[in-house]
């Protein structure tokens, strides 16, 4: 770790010095931030809500910024649903949001409609200030807690690496660079210079650098569930650190969410910022070139939060099968869930079941008894590809439609005439949508295969062509 720390914290350090207090220029280098491979918590940081409830100089515009604090959701892989709750629908996203939210603090604003145009540009600049101090400290959480700790308890560097990745480069930047200059530009200097768009525009190409973060957030929250579960020594140290009061009882998940949600909140302050901001301003061209740079880093955060929420019904619904199928995979999407009744081919009765769509199956699930938190056994796996839906006509029976796949039939029933329509389009809807994936597909495939019939006869050209075509190692696209 002390190689990291030297080459990530110290070297990184020098060169954003040199970088920023040499020649001026800023150097437009990029770590990837174009092409991560991956898709909210509010900004308060959990232990300073009474600190930043005191100062009265946090007013802000609460037209704006309510919407950002409305984002807040709990992104721990942890956090399981009540394992005695039942549910007759889809997942239930909104109740653990709820609760955290209301955790917050609500700050005393001024009246927006009395304030003048300069104050509303200094309340956006003070939050902007507050929230990056709260951010700060969660970096330092993140690199000087967490991987600390990690470190001495004697977690190889090259875990501690694969899960934090470049965190320590982006705490630097944020600690000992954006931070003193927000806080020199809006506690110091605002009366004579009341700009944010100079100094965001000189450090936002730095924001490339969250580039390396985001791309490797996926693999870095598999390592911590990995080693969560399989090393104790890793456990022990996690979980002494979430019962501190620094971490306002919330995981390591959580805090990691952090950096992926916070150049979103950069720009959502500075559209924000520049509605306020007058035509004329001396500050509006910097400004804008700065929305511009943050929302080209924004569009790639918002894709990494987006596959986030996604795995996280994933994992949820993969506990309530109680690890029974292999369903967490990036290319899989919950569609809809919900109970159901099946009718016995025998005697015509009716039986609870439960049912999962997803992009490419159907889970037909039998509900069990609460243990160990498993709910549902599945019955049976159908796949999209093949399958039938269609309504049918029983005597004396209501709401009743059929499910016909490769092996097996369903006759089902609905408990409404409206849930039993929307069963039958939406299932209808993923076969449709699978089958127009699988002939794009099968086209491309054919064209691929066309161009290689084409291909020049010598050895060489043909060589060369073929390297120089995606995939064509095996290990891209078409090698799957």
């Amino acid at each position: 770790l002390a190689v990291r720390k030297e080459s990530s914290g110290e070297l990184g350090n020098r060169d954003l010095t040199a970088e920023l207090n040499g020649s001026g220029k800023i150097p437009n280098r990029d770590s990837g931030i174009d092409s991560p491979s991956c898709s909210v918590a509010g900004e308060t940081f959990p232990s300073e809500e009474g600190a930043e409830q005191k100062q009265p100089s946090v007013a802000g515009n609460p037209g704006e910024i309510e919407p950002d604090k409305k984002d807040t959701k709990p992104s721990s892989v942890e956090q399981k649903r009540d394992s005695t709750q039942d549910e007759d629908s889809d997942i239930d996203e909104g109740s653990s949001e709820e609760q955290e939210t209301a955790e917050v603090p609500k700050l005393e604003y001024l009246d927006v409609n009395k304030c003048t145009e300069p104050q509303k540009l200094f309340n956006i600049a003070n939050e902007l200030l507050h929230t990056e101090e709260a951010y700060v400290k969660r970096l330092h959480l993140l690199d000087q807690v967490f991987c600390t700790k990690l470190s001495e308890a004697g977690i190889s560097s090259e875990v501690i690496t694969g899960i934090f990745s470049n965190i320590s480069s982006i705490y630097c930047f944020h600690g000992q660079f954006l931070l003193p200059e927000l806080k020199t530009r809006i506690t110091e200097e605002w009366n004579v210079n009341p700009r944010l768009g100079d100094i965001l525009q000189k450090l936002a190409p730095f924001l490339k650098m969250y580039g390396e973060y985001v791309k490797n957030f996926d693999r870095a929250m598999d390592m911590v569930n990995t080693c969560m579960q399989r090393s104790s020594p890793f456990k022990d140290v996690v979980q002494n650190i979430q019962k501190q009061e620094v971490c306002g009882n919330l995981t390591l998940q959580h805090h990691m969410l952090e950096p992926v949600q916070r150049i979103p909140r950069y720009e959502l302050l500075l559209k924000d910022y520049l509605k306020k901001l007058p035509e004329e301003s001396p500050d509006r061209k910097d400004a804008e070139k700065s929305l511009e740079l943050i929302s080209t880093a924004a569009n790639h955060s918002n894709a990494a939060i987006r596959k986030m929420e996604k795995m996280h019904k994933l994992l949820e619904v993969y506990e309530r099968l109680g690890g029974e199928e292999d369903i967490v995979n990036p290319a899989n999407e919950l569609i809809k869930e919900g109970h159901i009744q099946k009718l016995s081919a025998k005697n015509g009765t009716a039986q609870d079941r439960y049912l999962f769509l997803f992009n490419s199956m159907v889970l037909y699930c039998v509900p069990k008894l609460r243990l160990i938190g498993q709910k549902f056994s599945v019955r049976e796996k159908m796949d999209i590809s093949g399958l039938q839906v269609q309504e049918i006509a029983k005597q004396n029976v209501a709401h009743t439609f059929s499910i016909t796949g490769k092996k097996r039939s369903l006759e089902l029933q609905a408990r409404t005439e409206e849930e039993k329509r929307e069963w039958i389009q939406v299932i209808q809807a993923t076969i449709e949508k699978h089958k127009q994936n699988s002939e794009t597909f099968r086209a491309f495939n054919s064209s691929f295969y066309q161009e290689d019939e084409h291909l020049p006869d010598t050895s060489i050209a043909s060589t060369s062509s073929v390297e120089s075509m995606p995939g064509a190692d095996g290990g891209g696209a078409f090698g799957g």
